[in-house]
C-alpha cells in the first residue's frame, strides 16, 4: 500500500490524520494519569511521549479546554474525596 493510500484510508476510518490520532490517544492516556494519579505533569507528559512539557500543556489545553493541573483539579481523585 503507498502512503498516500494509507493516509486516505486512516482518515476514512478514523476521521483523523495519523499524528491527530496519535495526539489523541497520548492525550487520553495523559488525561487517565490526571485523573487517578498525584504523578507531575511534566512526569506524565513524558510517560505519554512528549520531552518538551510546554508542547505537551499547549495540546492538552487546545484539545480538552482546560490545562493539565485544573482539568486534574477538576477530575482528579483529590476532587472525588473532597465531594465525599
Amino acid at each position: 500500500m503507498t502512503a498516500r493510500t494509507f493516509l486516505r484510508r486512516f482518515s476514512a476510518a478514523t476521521g483523523f490524520t495519523p499524528i491527530e490520532y496519535l495526539q489523541q490517544v497520548r492525550i487520553a492516556k495523559a488525561r487517565e494519569a490526571l485523573e487517578r494519579s498525584q504523578t507531575p505533569v511534566d512526569r506524565i507528559a513524558w510517560d505519554v511521549g512528549y520531552s518538551d512539557p510546554a508542547a505537551f500543556r499547549k495540546l492538552f489545553q487546545k484539545l480538552t479546554g482546560l490545562p493539565p493541573a485544573a482539568y486534574r483539579q477538576q477530575f482528579g481523585i483529590a476532587s472525588s474525596s473532597a465531594e465525599a
